[in-house]
């Protein structure tokens, strides 16, 4: 079994068709997380136990990084851009993202829900994004 090295995880966002896919800039951590709702379906049957239906699944990606307001890095995201995108972007937009690594990734749609940044006295600036996936997550291997 091949552990994986979570540096090597990435989020990468494609905002606009044309456009190279981008790795998020000076990134410190990524997250996938996917989701199962559940449907109550007890009865008076049900022993006094809940019982459970599979609901809807969710997923949503996030990372963090530090602030870099003017790096021009090639197949990379600044902050600018980030912010940029998420407010010029219409309300029904939504950008490729990918999470992953290598060729092995998990590959979907979503919004950009939050984006934050934290500047603290003597710390270094950061930044945090959260996408909400709509629709199905892809594997790609």
């Amino acid at each position: 079994m091949a552990i994986v090295n979570a540096t090597d995880i990435i989020v990468k966002i494609k905002a606009t068709a044309g456009n190279p896919v981008e790795q998020l800039l000076h990134a410190t951590s990524a997250s996938l997380s996917i989701s199962q709702d559940l449907r109550d379906s007890t009865t008076k049957s049900s022993g006094g136990f809940q019982e459970n239906l599979a609901g809807l699944r969710s997923w949503e990606i996030s990372g963090d990084g530090f602030v870099d307001f003017n790096s021009t890095t090639s197949n990379t995201i600044n902050t600018t851009e980030l912010i940029t995108l998420m407010l010029t972007a219409q309300a029904d937009a939504v950008v490729e993202v990918s999470f992953g690594i290598g060729a092995f990734t998990y590959d979907g749609l979503a919004f950009i829900t939050s984006l934050s940044l934290d500047a603290g006295v003597e710390e270094n600036a950061t930044y945090s994004v959260s996408l909400q996936g709509t629709g199905a997550i892809a594997i790609q291997s």
